[in-house]
């Protein structure tokens, strides 16, 4: 069953990021330079709030929609990735695709909930 997105309370009443458990949970091990691997969000919901959790020091690129690329050369340029984002909001079929840019094999997790 998909886990809606309700903060918890602190001790003042206020809302709290304190998101209960997400029965939609996913986690994967991406190789080192250059693992790859995609998700796609669920339909039984619309809008969604993906949070993301990588192993510590990884190097993960992140695109919706797109396959995600880490940066070449050394020069600003446009791209459709992101590095190790946090929490962002995606739609029902979106594709979130991650790569590993790190020199070692690296833990992810992705935990989707739905928000209407």
């Amino acid at each position: 069953m998909t886990t809606k997105l309700s903060f918890g309370r602190d001790v003042q009443g206020y809302n709290a990021f304190a998101p209960a458990f997400a029965d939609d949970a996913f986690s994967a091990n991406l190789d080192a330079s250059g693992g790859i691997d995609s998700i796609t969000v669920p339909a039984n919901f619309q809008n969604w709030i993906v949070s993301f959790s990588y192993q510590p020091g990884a190097d993960i690129w992140v695109a919706l929609n797109a396959t995600a690329a880490a940066p070449v050369g050394d020069t600003f340029a446009a791209t459709t990735s992101e590095l190790n984002p946090g929490s962002r909001t995606v739609k029902a079929n979106d594709v979130i695709s991650l790569l590993n840019n790190g020199s070692t094999d690296a833990d992810v997790g992705i935990l989707l909930y739905a928000i209407s």
